[in-house]
């Protein structure tokens, strides 16, 4: 027994050791150098090197170094074996290249540019190939055909190179492709397909991303993927596919884990869809595919499911009216109990939000983390058990019409980080108690909701709160202290919060973290913060309050500032700390003095708003370096000059108004080189001379207002080249809308006959106000017929000028025309008929003008004429209804020359001192005829005996014959004949 014991112990023992040395020698290769996870030796294969170099030769452009390493033979083992160059593996047994590592980070300027060598069809071995995010499409931007002879490729990752053509179908060669990427960012793109029957060859892949390829014309697709029994994942994203509701009678996609067709066009019911009975499915991707109806019922039998993302499936244009589109959570996801995010974002969905939450996982452990219901029609309160699902870490439920309390409950959410329920119908109030156990939360938007915030200043959250929004929530009078206990926060908006007190001592200690600051539509007043400038603060909105005194030294990184209406004084900051500021809001202050020249300092300035202060002088020249200025606004000031020569540089500038100020001179030539210009307000200053013919360059202008100046000589002819009045598409002419809808604060119109701040009428810049305002000056000539091309104008005001001619007689072919004023003119001729076409028109005036005849009928004229019945005023030749004077057969005869101005017009005196003239001068030239004529006299005597006899007798034949016998025609020839010498024979 001893023995054997003796026996095993010492097999055990050599068992050990050769353990040891088993371990001690794999121990030893690992440690052997080799860059790129490969043995030094065997080396490289020669030919494969030479055909790497050749690949790096065709690279011209790599700035990160990533093939620095790749050297020809300078006598280093290391540097010439290509097992070791950066990106490149190699077989530990055999030397051949087997993996080819190159995949950029998507920053074109930090990877490589140039195009992808055939030299790499000399890596017989090769199985893994990524060339992703580089700058390789070479010359001819095609993807390379001979790709498709690496016969052994497993692995390819094209993403990102922007190709452009057709993807090469010699790709079905790679018969043992595994993991196949082409995918393209739809701003790259230029791929696309026409045929995807190449994949069939390629039967064992697994992976599959063609996102962004245009797919538009394959309709097949669905077949096509149901050949790959081994597809895993799926990625038809931005693809175009037009629908996917083929019927598929046997599915072999059983193994299929991922599909992701997002951003596509299906155009048809959602239940209809070929993929939802795939039970494996655990990652669904279908966002903004225009699928509407109701969700599928099989939904509740796709257990694997771990995400379900269908947002943004609100409607199909065709459909938008269609109850088809209203959807209600009937599906019942009680047993999904694998789902962890389910996003129903912008769907339509209706219906309670407690019923909703009834069909949603009732698992133990419930999974759920992300659940993303917003931008729907959901009513009702929230369930007080909303606090059973405890897995949840993003709840937005924000843009519905929830109503009722927020539950206590909601506090019991331990591992919410994400609480959105802004623009809601809640109301009551929120305590500490809402917040007690959410030791997670960092981000929380109760905004616009009719909540009242009631916190202890005292108050110390349990969470690290970094995003704060509470926008017209109930937060005053005080100031919220419990704020300051929150160092964390790096964005807060409690804008329009009833808050009524100064700003705390402790706001630039409290708040010096955060980047974005929104406090503006309250009853702040007081001072601001003289250490302000040491805050970290990116943005600042603290508008329409009522902060006083001078404003401070401005934080270092702030880019965006919002001081506007206030009763902020004193000068403009002459110090420049911050270099990056890119918009300036100081309007309806009372700011005065002069704009400093330090304010060119801002060279990133693109929003510059100074309007409605006491500012004087001229702006200084300097401004022009502010080569990205887009919006200048320096209206109601007392700024005065030329018109300011600073502006020739500002290429990029769309806003520009100088508007009440008290600038003088020419319009300069070069204003029609501003090219991007898409509103000029120069009105209520003391401009004259002509305005320049090459305004009409400004192709995207769409709002000119130049009123109440001294503007003389005639309209510019080439009105037609102000494309954007007109309804054609202008490409080019678009700007950041929240540049646009945020500025607009002084734009004001005389629209209607009234000087209207554009808030009466429409706060943003779009394709609805397009205007023109010229009234109020000394223009002279006619109104260009060119004009009429303008068919997208809303307002037309040539008012109180001296125009002459007549109104076009087209202009009913500008049919968006809301409101047109050409008073107080001098215009003649008749009213176009036209006019009645203007459907749109709401308001008209043309009175104290030289217009004449009938004036044109239609149910639009009229309604208006009631509104406005002195629109016809003043031109007495007009006649018809509505007017009282009727038209007679001589009167609505049209009459040039204005027979019916009364103002500045002595036509009528004129036309009857003539006829007297005439008559006079007639009756003496006959009678001196006849009194030297003996011959024509005597004539003209026997003539008129011989006629007056023959009437006589005819005229006494009639009065006695029948009454009712009518007067043969040969009779009334004779008459009329006698009549006519008679009146020729006086006339001689």
């Amino acid at each position: 027994m001893v023995a054997t014991m003796h026996r095993l112990a010492a097999a055990m023992l050599v068992l050990l050791c050769c353990c040891c040395l088993f371990l001690a020698t794999q121990q030893q290769q690992q440690l052997q150098p080799a860059a790129g996870g490969n043995r030094a030796s065997p080396s490289c294969i020669p030919h494969e090197r030479d055909a790497l170099l050749a690949f790096k030769h065709g690279v011209t452009s790599d700035p990160g170094g990533v093939l620095s390493s790749w050297r020809r033979d300078d006598g280093r083992h290391d540097e010439q074996d290509c097992c070791r160059w950066r990106g490149v593996r190699c077989s530990n047994r055999t030397g051949h290249v087997h993996e080819l590592r190159l995949g950029g980070g998507g920053t074109f300027p930090e990877n490589l540019a140039g195009q992808i060598s055939p030299s790499l069809l000399a890596l017989d071995h090769l199985e893994h190939l990524d060339l992703s995010w580089n700058d390789l499409a070479g010359p001819t931007g095609r993807l390379p055909e001979f790709l498709g002879s690496l016969k052994n490729l497993k692995y390819l990752n094209l993403s990102g190179i922007p190709f452009y053509g057709g993807v090469p179908p010699q790709l079905g060669n790679l018969s043992r492709l595994q993991y196949l990427d082409l995918s393209n960012p739809n701003w790259m793109g230029g791929t696309n397909s026409t045929d995807l029957s190449w994949l069939t060859h390629i039967p064992s892949i697994q992976y599959l991303n063609l996102d962004g390829v245009d797919l538009s014309t394959v309709a097949d697709w669905p077949r096509v993927m149901n050949m790959l029994p081994s597809l895993r994942a799926l990625h038809l994203s931005g693809c175009s596919l037009a629908s996917a509701n083929q019927s598929l009678p046997h599915l072999n996609l059983t193994n299929l884990e991922e599909l992701h067709a997002s951003d596509n066009s299906f155009h048809h019911p959602m239940v209809t869809s070929w993929f939802w009975n795939i039970t494996s499915l655990r990652f669904v991707y279908l966002s903004s595919t225009s699928m509407y109806g109701q969700f599928p019922d099989s939904l509740g039998d796709m257990t694997s499911l771990q995400v379900l993302d269908l947002s943004f499936n609100n409607y199909d244009d065709d459909y938008q009216d269609d109850d088809k589109n209203v959807r209600s959570m009937t599906m019942d996801l009680k047993n999904l109990c694998n789902l962890e995010v389910l996003n129903l974002e912008y769907t339509l969905l209706y219906g309670d939000v407690a019923e909703l939450f009834r069909n949603l996982p009732r698992c133990s452990p419930n999974k759920l983390q992300e659940l993303d219901l917003g931008s729907n029609h959901l009513t009702g309160m929230l369930p007080r058990w909303i606090g059973q699902f405890m897995s949840l870490v993003v709840l937005n439920l924000r843009w519905n019409n929830l109503n009722g309390h927020v539950p206590y409950e909601i506090g019991k959410l331990s591992n919410i980080t994400h609480l959105d329920l802004s623009t809601n119908k809640l109301d009551g109030t929120i305590t500490e108690e809402h917040f007690a156990s959410a030791r997670s939360l960092q981000y929380i938007d109760l905004s616009y909701n009719a909540l009242k915030i009631e916190i202890s200043s005292d108050w110390q959250p349990p969470s690290t709160l970094e995003y704060v929004y509470f926008a017209s929530c109930q937060m005053g009078p005080l100031f919220p202290g419990w704020l300051q206990w929150n160092v964390s926060i790096t964005y807060l908006d409690i804008s329009s919060a009833g808050i009524a007190d100064r700003i705390p001592q402790w706001f630039s200690d409290a708040f010096s973290n955060v980047w974005f600051m929104n406090i503006s539509n309250n009853q702040l007043n007081g001072t601001l913060p003289a250490d302000m400038g040491s805050m970290s603060l990116q943005e600042l909105y603290l508008s329409s309050n009522k902060l006083t005194g001078q404003i401070p030294t401005l934080p270092p990184n702030i880019h965006t500032l919002d001081l506007s209406n206030n009763f902020l004084s004193g000068p403009l900051p002459s110090t420049t700390r911050s270099a990056n500021l890119r918009q300036l809001s100081l309007f309806s202050n009372r700011l005065t003095g002069h704009i400093p020249e330090s304010f060119c300092k801002y060279q990133q300035l693109f929003v510059l708003d100074l309007s409605n202060n006491f500012l004087e002088g001229q702006p200084p020249l300097c401004l022009g370096v502010m080569e990205s200025m887009e919006f200048v606004a320096l209206s109601n000031n007392s700024l005065s000059g030329k018109f300011p020569s600073f502006l020739q540089n500002l290429t990029n500038v769309f806003f520009l108004d100088l508007s009440w100020n008290k600038f003088t001179g020419r319009l300069p030539m070069w204003i029609g080189s501003l090219t991007s210009l898409r509103v000029i307000r120069l009105s209520h200053n003391k401009f004259f001379g002509s305005i320049p013919m090459n305004i009409t360059n400004l192709s995207c202008l769409q709002y000119m207002d130049l009123n109440n100046n001294k503007i003389s000589g005639s309209l510019p002819i080439y009105l037609s080249n102000l494309k954007f009045m007109t309804n054609t598409s202008m490409m080019g002419c678009y700007h950041n809308p929240e540049t646009i809808h945020s500025h607009l604060n002084g734009l004001s119109m005389v629209w209607k006959g009234q000087d209207l701040s554009c808030g009466s009428i429409q706060r943003s810049l779009d394709t609805s106000m397009m205007s023109i305002d010229l009234s109020s000056n000394d223009l002279t000539g006619e109104i260009p017929k060119e004009i009429v091309v303008l068919d997208a104008l809303v307002n037309l005001n040539l008012s109180r000028n001296h125009l002459t001619g007549v109104i076009p007689k087209k202009i009913g072919e500008m049919r968006s025309l809301q409101s047109l004023d050409l008073s107080r003119n001098m215009l003649s001729g008749e009213i176009p008929t036209t006019l009645s076409n203007l459907t749109f028109l709401s308001y008209l005036e043309l009175s104290y003008n030289d217009l004449t005849g009938i004036i044109p009928s239609g149910v639009q004229l009229d309604t208006l004429y009631a509104e406005y019945p002195s629109m016809y005023i003043g031109n007495i030749g007009l006649c018809g209804h509505p007017l009282q004077n009727n038209c007679s057969s001589e009167r609505h005869a049209p009459k040039q020359g204005g027979l019916g101005r009364t103002e500045e017009g002595y036509g009528i005196p004129f036309f009857y001192l003539g006829l007297g003239c005439g008559f006079v001068v007639g009756t003496w030239i006959a009678f001196g005829v006849l009194l030297f004529k003996r011959n024509w006299r005597i004539a003209c005597f026997r003539l008129s005996d011989k006629l007056y006899d023959k009437v006589y007798v005819l005229v006494a034949t009639w009065a006695t014959a029948d009454k009712h016998k009518l007067i043969s025609k040969h009779e009334a020839k004779a008459v009329v004949g006698a009549s006519t010498k008679i009146s020729q024979c006086m006339h001689v």
